[in-house]
């Protein structure tokens, strides 16, 4: 009888996640994050796509190598507009549907993935700044291995 091996990957998470309430479109944002936080944010080529769920959460990154730092902006939101069939009763002819990237934060409108902010210093100055910007509302520090859905921050 033959034994089978399985493997168990554990994905390591290893950055700082941060949590942002704002109104402000995605670009908006990254243009006011960089004028705020001295940085190069720009739009990935590709978007975050989930085919399951027909979703695509814009992606904006910068690579800070000489502070060693990896920026990654991600909208935790993605609206879209299905057409309501005839059957379903409905006064209208459009429903607005929202997917989230992290669907246990909900409230939470983008992520701010950091890798290489590990002092404390920094990141609460970083905090501060960010919640200068007009139009946020608040950000704070997440706790990603407190996720669920975690995984979907892999990217």
């Amino acid at each position: 009888m033959s034994k089978v091996h399985t493997i168990d990957f554990d994905i390591d998470h290893d950055y700082t996640l941060i949590g942002i309430h704002s109104m402000l479109e995605e670009y908006h944002l990254a243009y006011y994050l960089n004028a705020q936080l001295n940085l190069r944010l720009s739009r990935f080529k590709d978007d975050l796509d989930f085919k399951s769920g027909n979703c695509r959460f814009p992606l904006y990154t910068y690579e800070d190598e000489a502070n060693f730092t990896s920026w990654s902006l991600v909208s935790n939101k993605y609206f879209s507009i299905d057409e309501v069939s005839e059957n379903n009763k409905n006064l209208f002819d459009q429903e607005t549907r929202i997917s989230y990237l992290i669907p246990e934060k909900k409230q939470v409108d983008f992520f701010i993935k950091v890798y290489g902010l590990e002092d404390v210093q920094k990141l609460n100055t970083t905090l501060q700044k960010i919640n200068r910007i007009h139009k946020v509302i608040t950000s704070y520090t997440i706790d990603a291995m407190e996720l669920k859905s975690r995984d979907n921050l892999i990217f």
